[in-house]
């Protein structure tokens, strides 16, 4: 359990670099060990990091992102995927998440600030921040890179196990939409 440990020492580190507007929530397995470990998870997570717990019958919600445990999902402000980090690129102690999050912050992935100019009416968000190009951080992201264009609320098929086994060889998914503000879900098991 040294993930709330570790995304905690992240936050911190993109706070430092100006990146303030950055949420983060950990969703836990609905497996009968993952649910009685619920309140030791909560209890280490860092504050305001909130920890979600699926119910036993609830659809999977990692079914329905078409995702797995330990998987980093990076949305930007408009609730859109930019990013979907799967393992082993999903330890926090490489690079990749944190250049995920660089990127979807700062750099214009899909120039949605047409999107924002249409959508800001309603929903109450702020004005895109210019993008500091020079960061080093935002570069960093993995060579590998496969790219879609799935906002997160859509749903996706199941993959069988072995579909799975290959999905797990992708080392990140990148998806065509940005936002200043970025909110990341981290899926943790046992």
């Amino acid at each position: 359990m040294r993930l709330p440990y570790r995304i905690g020492g992240l936050r911190e580190k993109l706070n430092r670099s100006n990146l303030t507007e950055v949420s983060f929530m950990i969703v836990n397995e609905r497996d009968a060990h993952s649910r009685a470990m619920y309140w030791e998870l909560k209890r280490r997570a860092p504050s305001g990091v909130p920890v979600y717990q699926q119910a036993p019958l609830q659809a999977d919600v990692w079914e329905a992102l078409d995702g797995d445990k330990d998987d980093f999902l990076v949305y930007d402000r408009c609730g859109l995927l930019t990013f979907h980090i799967v393992l082993p690129y999903s330890f926090l102690h490489y690079p990749y998440i944190e250049a995920a999050i660089r990127a979807t912050y700062k750099k214009d992935i899909c120039n949605c600030t047409a999107n924002y100019t249409l959508s800001s009416s309603n929903s109450g968000a702020t004005p895109p921040s210019p993008v500091d190009d020079d960061d080093p951080g935002v570069e960093d992201i993995p060579p590998r890179l496969s790219h879609s264009h799935h906002p997160h609320h859509h749903h996706h098929s199941h993959h069988d196990q072995s579909q799975h086994d290959d999905h797990q060889n992708q080392t990140v998914h990148y998806h065509n939409h940005h936002h200043k503000h970025v909110h990341i879900h981290h899926h943790h098991g046992d």
